[in-house]
């Protein structure tokens, strides 16, 4: 189906704390407008941003507010695009946070302020949004257009006249006609309109701002016409002499938000100009980042305010097809990657195996796909062992995915099983996981709002495990038995109203897991179960609690949660077929093997269920032949886990039971509770698939995965 969404610039914040804001304008945008954006990169080029306007329909910003900025009160960066967007005449709507002052968007519809407290009662600007896309459709057939020519304004210099041929061959070479156009645009009888005629027809003009045989009418004519301009300055490697670029050649907005200046390419030979130039060519022939829809804008605005990596891709031929997807998707996400077929710069050439070695050095996470054909390939075995050696000094994080049986045999840390997937979720795994990792990387630096304190000074943000016990039997056991359990001293934002108590597991090398322990309300757990992700962002939540046996065991690791409820003409119970749900399955893996411990299913219920052998339970045992014990725990809190690892809150969840009988009193139902958590203990020192978040989060370098027993 054709799609006649006008294109659109959007303006966003690319701050982690701004991506809740963003996302809730997303739905009435991406309903109206193919929404094209201006990926964060490390290099930023204002020529890109020219062209992306010129071939954009119009230009839509929300706007956040910035307390550090104080003359703009909001990114100097969004008043620069809004810039972009006025010299290329194009409709406008700027939606801004309350208290931005209006004179940065002199010339646009403002629409209300929102509150970002009150998202839920604002008022979206529908009639607004509406009339920009009518004003826009006047402008939807500048937006595709094929390549065409780049003009050369250059002054008779020598040093232009060297690097004049250099400059042609880039161009050409990247697909465009370069025509020189310096002496047709000076004749004396081309006037304005000659000039306009001339001008709009190529694609960008490569100008030199400061020679003074340029005139000085040319550039701020470009920038009324909205031509993208290469701004080039050429100047003596000995010449000292301060030197300042045109007043309309700066833009004070981007000076604030960047103190790098890249209003133009100051060259003295051709080793400074020709890397420059290539890199601003290279960043023309990038197509623009647009969404197909809204799906597409969700994952790209969360991927925001995380490190972009980068991540290499590692896999054997034999594995390439989902290598290519994952490439695709991490692109999609706005990951930097490197993979050798899909997503490679090396040279073909006589030292490209050397190369692509030490590529391995260069990325801060490996994510290998281990199979046999990866087992058997030297040189995948040659990239892991690299990869375990900088993991070892702690400079890069290692996340194996194993792809069929024995794979993990041959690997020395502990990794992730997706064989039992299908490919679409193969690729959400893995991409998950690494966009989790990235986050990790920059989580200390970028969660303010999370400022809960452990006493003694410990940062709750660094929190890896949140234990939800289900009851208070559970959760005193569980707080006797926790070591060095140190009270969390909640704030007006997030109040301890859950019995908070922080904690560490200490694990055989390196630093120990920050674990959180809170205990359920009376709503079954929903409550604290929001609040302690909202406030600690855990990797990873556990429920803790009692159930009874349906096989003999001491302690029970599910590896699935199913729901059941009682069915109120005769009082049986009823398997809720559509509340099934997987635990993780590297922690539910790691427990075969423990004393008197069962991995299997567990059925959990709003009610007690006094002998899961009686026949009024019997559907349910016939629904989940495999559960292995019966617990009570309201199934809206495992849903609403469920609902947090969809959506990246946390990366998954597990539950771990001690068992008791019916109505056991509660001194039994302790010693049971303890019992349990004494092997959550076990499982997350030596056992659990990720390595704790002081290690990942370390500045240039991250931790290993626990070795497995």
């Amino acid at each position: 189906m054709l799609d006649e969404r006008p294109a659109a610039y959007f303006s966003h914040s690319y701050d982690v704390l701004d991506r809740r804001v963003t996302d809730f304008f997303l739905e009435a945008l991406s309903e109206r407008f193919a929404l094209a954006v201006d990926p964060r990169s490390a290099t930023l080029s204002t020529m890109h941003l020219e062209l992306m306007m010129r071939r954009t329909a119009c230009f839509v910003a929300v706007v956040t507010r910035r307390e550090n900025q104080p003359q703009y009160r909001c990114s100097p960066f969004a008043v620069h695009e809004y810039g972009m967007a006025v010299l290329a005449n194009r409709p406008r709507l700027v939606i801004p946070e309350i208290n931005i002052p209006a004179r940065h968007f002199i010339g646009a519809d403002v629409a209300r302020p929102f509150n970002r407290n009150r998202l839920a009662a604002y008022r979206m600007p529908l009639e607004a949004l509406d009339e920009l896309v009518a004003r826009a459709r006047e402008h939807a057939d500048e937006v595709d257009r094929p390549l065409g020519a780049a003009a050369l304004m250059l002054p008779p210099t020598r040093e232009y006249a060297e690097a004049a041929p250099e400059l042609r061959r880039l161009i050409s070479q990247a697909g465009w006609q370069v025509e020189n156009i310096s002496e047709a645009l000076l004749r004396d009888e081309v006037d304005a309109a000659g000039a306009a005629t001339l001008l709009d027809r190529y694609d960008f003009v490569l100008l030199d701002v400061l020679d003074p045989r340029t005139p000085t009418w040319v550039l701020p004519f470009l920038q009324a016409r909205g031509v993208p301009t290469v701004r080039l300055v050429c100047h003596r490697a000995d010449d000292h002499a301060a030197r300042q670029l045109p007043r309309l050649a700066v833009s004070h907005a981007l000076q604030a938000s960047s103190a790098v200046n890249r209003h133009a390419i100051w060259w003295s030979d051709m080793d400074g100009l020709l890397p420059e130039l290539s890199r601003e060519i290279g960043r023309l022939q990038m197509p623009r980042l647009q969404f197909a829809g809204l799906e597409e804008a969700r994952r790209y605005v969360w991927s925001l305010g995380r490190d972009q990596g980068p991540v290499f891709l590692s896999s054997a031929q034999g594995d390439n097809d989902l290598a290519q997807l994952i490439a695709q998707e991490l692109d999609l996400r706005n990951v930097e990657h490197f993979h050798y077929l899909f997503n490679s710069d090396l040279p073909r050439g006589k030292a490209w195996e050397h190369r692509l070695l030490a590529k391995v050095g260069e990325c801060r996470i490996f994510v290998p796909l281990v199979s046999r054909h990866y087992l058997s390939s030297t040189w995948c075995r040659k990239e892991m062992d690299i990869a375990l050696e900088l993991s070892g000094q702690r400079r890069m994080r290692v996340l194996p995915y194993f792809l069929d049986h024995g794979a993990g045999a041959s690997v020395p840390i502990q990794g992730t099983s997706i064989m039992h997937l299908d490919d679409a979720a193969r690729v959400r795994r893995v991409v998950d996981d690494v966009d989790r990792a990235l986050t990790d990387l920059t989580d200390r630096r970028h969660r303010p709002r999370i400022e809960v304190t452990v006493s003694g000074g410990r940062m709750a943000p660094d929190v890896d495990v949140v234990v939800l016990a289900t009851g208070p039997t559970e959760y005193a056991a569980a707080a006797r038995t926790l070591r060095d359990p140190s009270p969390v001293v909640g704030t007006a934002e997030h109040p301890n109203r859950f019995g908070w108590l922080g904690g560490t597991v200490a694990r055989p090398e390196g630093s120990g897991y920050q674990l959180v322990l809170c205990r359920a309300g009376a709503d079954g757990g929903r409550e604290a179960l929001r609040a302690a992700v909202e406030a600690f962002g855990p990797e990873h939540v556990v429920l803790l609690g009692t159930a009874s046996a349906v096989v003999p065991a001491d302690v029970v690791v599910a590896d699935r949660i199913c729901g059941f409820h009682r069915f109120s003409v005769d009082s049986s119970f009823v398997p809720s077929l559509d509340r099934d749900y997987p635990t993780d399955p590297g922690v539910a893996a790691s427990a075969e093997g423990l004393p008197s411990v069962v991995r299997g299913t567990l059925a959990v219920g709003d009610e007690v269920v006094h002998g899961p052998q009686a026949p009024a339970f019997a559907p349910v045992l016939e629904a989940w032949p495999d559960a292995v014990a019966v617990g009570v725990l309201s199934v809206d809190t495992v849903e609403q886990l469920e609902d947090f690892r969809t959506y990246g809150r946390i990366s998954h969840f597990s539950a771990v039971a001690g068992v008791a009988p019916p109505g056991a009193e509660d001194a039994v139902r302790e010693a049971a509770a303890e019992r349990a958590f004494a092997v959550v203990s076990r499982l997350v020192s030596a056992h659990w698939p990720r390595p704790p978040r002081t290690d990942a989060a370390d500045e240039g370098a991250s931790g290993v995965a626990a070795a497995a027993d």
